[in-house]
């Protein structure tokens, strides 16, 4: 079980359906790019993300505690989030300016949909 927050707890009443699927979604992510980040530390490059199956994507969830994902949209958020927690914590390296390239560039990049809010930064 996840640690944060799903939608239904956080969101109010009447909230649309698809911001509810995009906040889970992300949450579903968020703990699934920590789980793969803590399990493969600095291995965990976007040449190796690109190479993650699904049997990989499962271990990742089971780990987390959340359900696998079911679409490319969650996995390709999964990449972008550990691309962005290993150029955020790379030592000697301004996390901001490592933040916004990892945004902009980083691994998952290609399917995640512009204006979708990552944190408090908006994807163009």
């Amino acid at each position: 079980m996840t640690a944060l927050r799903t939608a239904q707890s956080v969101l109010p009443k009447g909230t649309p359906q698809k911001d509810c699927v995009a906040h889970n979604r992300l949450i579903k992510a968020i703990e699934m790019a920590m789980a793969i980040r803590t399990e493969f530390g600095d291995q965990a490059t976007p040449a190796m993300l690109e190479r993650l199956t699904e049997t990989d994507f499962a271990h990742a969830a089971r780990t987390a505690g959340v359900h696998a994902p079911n679409s490319d949209e969650t996995r390709d958020l999964v990449r972008l989030l550990v691309t962005v927690f290993e150029a955020t914590t790379r030592p000697g390296v301004d996390p901001k300016g490592a933040l916004l390239e990892a945004l902009l560039t980083g691994s998952g990049r290609r399917t995640v949909p512009p204006g979708t809010l990552v944190g408090l930064v908006r994807l163009v």
